[in-house]
């Protein structure tokens, strides 16, 4: 299936910018990068395969591309996570870490 890279994803354009692939993912995988959010530096995420994309028999045979998700509009976006809940899950000693890694 076709998807885009995530150097591709450049929406909403009016408030992103990105900074670094970490990780362009494959198919069945999400995407990482740090981006310019708004003047600040933010990790961003998303699918590079929406669910709903696996059974479409125009994506299966690549007459079209995978948007993904999140998507807005038809057009694949970044999910971006707030530097204060990246900070609660790093801090090891933060309930929100606690939380996680005994549900893991």
């Amino acid at each position: 299936m076709r998807f885009y890279e995530a150097i591709e994803v450049v929406s909403p354009k009016d408030f992103i910018h990105i900074i670094e692939v970490i990780d362009n993912g494959e198919e069945d995988s999400y995407a990482l990068a740090i981006i310019d959010w708004e003047g600040e530096k933010q990790l961003a995420i998303r699918w590079n395969v929406a669910r709903r994309e696996w059974d479409d028999p125009e994506k299966i045979n690549e007459r079209k591309t995978c948007v993904g998700m999140p998507s807005s509009h038809g057009y694949p976006v970044w999910f971006v996570l707030p530097n204060e809940f990246l900070s609660e899950i790093m801090d090891k000693n933060s309930t929100l870490f606690k939380q996680i890694k005994s549900s893991i």
